[in-house]
């Protein structure tokens, strides 16, 4: 069985990635990561709610192996350094999630934040 990660694109805002809520956390990370993952029929729901808004949308198909050792940021920060929104489509919660902390050039530089 396949899932999918999705991103978004907001014009003059940045990239998000979209995360299905999971109201019952097992405690054990690829569990949670797999099911904050969307299936094939949560992404008819999503992806045409997300073009009606004008957005770009990316669909990174994922198999349960390539789900190893993965997380979603949202759910290991709850918000710090991350601009979210939770949205409400079709009768499923999704929590929109964007990096704001360090510029990603800083990140991926050799130099230690920045200097």
């Amino acid at each position: 069985m396949r899932r999918y990660n999705v991103y978004t694109f907001l014009p003059g805002i940045g990239r998000y990635e979209i995360i299905k809520e999971n109201p019952h956390q097992t405690g054990v990370s690829q569990e949670d990561y797999w099911k904050e993952c969307f299936s094939w029929q949560d992404l008819k729901k999503i992806v045409p709610y997300f073009r009606s808004q004008g957005w770009r949308v990316s669909v990174e198909p994922l198999s349960e192996d390539e789900a190893i050792d993965k997380l979603h940021i949202f759910s290991i920060t709850y918000g710090i350094n991350h601009d979210f929104r939770i949205l409400n489509i079709s009768g499923m919660r999704v929590i929109m999630a964007r990096d704001f902390g360090i510029r990603r050039a800083i990140k991926e530089s050799y130099n230690p934040i920045g200097y």
